[in-house]
């Protein structure tokens, strides 16, 4: 549960789904393709398995976090085209999983 090669592939299913028309309520606005491009951007980066990587990560899914209650919050154009409910439930799973796979990617690797 600690690596963050699952949380990459979450991070990228989510803002290619949303983006994507699956479970949308309404067309993606510029703004949720660039909370949909952060998601992919970071989910990407995370395959790398390097500490700026985790921050990018970090920062995208809290991003989605606060665009659910945004959307949540009655104002929908200022987030990702999905329920905001999900963008609340997979923003809050992605930073937990994040916060618990940190020592993956601040992990000394041995010299070969």
């Amino acid at each position: 549960m600690q690596s963050g090669w699952s949380v990459g592939i979450l991070m990228i299913a989510m803002g290619g789904l949303s983006i994507g028309g699956f479970g949308a309520q309404h067309p993606p606005t510029k703004v949720g393709w660039v909370i949909a491009g952060l998601l992919i951007a970071g989910g990407a980066l995370l395959f790398l398995r390097k500490p700026f990587a985790w921050w990018i990560g970090l920062g995208a899914a809290a991003i989605t976090l606060v665009s659910g209650f945004v959307a949540q919050a009655g104002k929908p154009q200022w987030a990702l085209p999905t329920p905001p409910l999900l963008a609340i439930v997979v923003g809050l799973y992605l930073v937990f999983r994040l916060l618990m796979a940190r020592a993956y990617f601040y992990k000394k690797r041995e010299p070969s």
